[in-house]
């Protein structure tokens, strides 16, 4: 009885939208702090994590694709209870001062998590602290572990950029490619994949930020004469060096195999005029299709249809955060799983695309799922199935959604 009605309170509350937080079929996203590791994994740095643990084995177990074949010094402070009610930023420091002089990396990155931020620790403050002690680049995060891996992305790359980068020069064809990271991509081909399309076209890839990229190929990426953005998270980067050094960036991520023609004649456009572009169709609308996941590539799936196979109804669903800068008005900003569960069970959109993890949201309502692993989203269970976004697979995979839905309207 008692049970009874403390889920009738429960249920109640949901109604009422006091938990619309609450994920019943979804799991956490990944967190800033995996973003900020993820994205300095190719560098010959070292890594801290203050916490107690589990932040850092949940990055190494569930948001590194990478982890298992390639083991990066990658470390957790051991924070406990005492240390964090005293504020013990001695023991910290001390403890980072001896693995440097065991490892000798070039650079020390200190990230925050929960407990850190709700104690109120200082991790740039420890980091200049230690900086002034070591005499090397050391690099402070204020991450708390309640915000997206994108927004750990950005951070990291602003960071490395104003500390490293040198201007110089421009490069005709050159080009740095923004936001590639492994908890969009995944560990298959598809970085190497997007850097070659680029290289067949007949441009240089500067520095492709973040992955298999290095400290001199950041300090020279300014020379180059665009930046191509292919996820959410290079936007401010994109900004930042458009503002600075006066490079014009593309927005979209290489798809499929004929759309990436529009790619390169919008680069050569924005090398030319020195105007940014985010490269998306006119006349879209709120259509039969959802896209459910990382914006950018939502909309580079969104464009392919479009352009080549005249589906312009087409919306985005965006898991981690909207950024207007790439959006339509009628794109979706999810902030939680029950508005997505919501927005299904009005019927209105014959296709879903996302992750396979949705399936038990999207079998709620009369739509069809395409799956779309994100790593962001079902971590291991999926990375393994993970699309390559250059060539065969994502051209098929774009191909039946547009006619499966051509059979659902006939």
């Amino acid at each position: 009885m008692i049970l009874l009605q403390i889920m009738k309170k429960f249920k109640s509350k949901v109604r009422r939208g006091k938990m619309s937080q609450l994920s019943r079929y979804l799991p956490p996203f990944s967190s800033d702090y995996s973003g900020i590791c993820s994205s300095l994994f190719d560098l010959d740095g070292m890594v801290v994590i203050h916490d107690a643990h589990c932040c850092s084995m949940n990055y190494v177990n569930m948001d590194e694709p990478r982890w298992y074949g390639n083991k990066k010094p990658i470390f957790s402070s051991g924070l406990r209870e005492i240390d964090a009610i005293m504020g013990d930023d001695d023991k910290l420091i001390r403890k980072i001062i001896k693995a440097y002089h065991e490892l000798n990396p070039e650079f020390i990155a200190i990230l925050g998590s929960p407990v850190p931020t709700i104690v109120g620790a200082d991790m740039e403050g420890i980091a200049q602290e230690l900086e002034n002690e070591l005499e090397i680049p050391v690099f402070g995060f204020s991450s708390t572990g309640l915000r997206y891996y994108n927004r750990g992305i950005s951070d990291t790359m602003i960071k490395l950029i104003k500390r490293y980068a040198r201007e110089g020069s421009k490069v005709d064809k050159n080009v740095n490619i923004l936001g590639l990271n492994a908890l969009d991509f995944s560990d298959n081909s598809n970085a190497d994949d997007i850097r070659e399309v680029l290289k067949s076209a007949g441009w240089k890839v500067s520095c492709s930020f973040m992955m298999g990229c290095s400290i001199p190929e950041i300090v020279n990426s300014p020379r180059a004469a665009v930046n191509v953005v292919v996820s959410q998270s290079g936007m401010d980067l994109a900004e930042y060096m458009e503002k600075t050094w006066g490079i014009p960036y593309v927005a979209f991520t290489p798809m499929g195999l004929n759309d990436n023609k529009k790619i390169f004649s919008m680069i050569e456009e924005a090398c030319k005029e020195g105007k940014s572009r985010v490269i998306r169709s006119d006349d879209l609308y709120d259509g039969e299709i959802l896209i459910i996941g990382e914006q950018l590539i939502a909309n580079s799936i969104r464009e392919v249809l479009a352009s080549q196979y005249g589906v312009k109804g087409v919306t985005v669903g965006c898991l981690f955060g909207k950024d207007k800068r790439l959006a339509t008005d009628f794109d979706i900003d999810f902030k939680s799983e029950l508005q997505i569960a919501r927005k299904l069970k009005e019927n209105k959109y014959s296709i879903v695309i996302g992750d396979p993890l949705l399936k038990a949201l999207v079998d709620k309502s009369q739509a069809k799922l395409f799956a779309l692993p994100h790593v962001a989203v079902s971590s291991k269970l999926y990375w393994h199935q993970y699309p390559t976004f250059v060539g065969d697979e994502m051209e098929n995979f774009i191909g039946e959604v547009s006619q499966t839905l051509k059979n659902i309207l006939i």
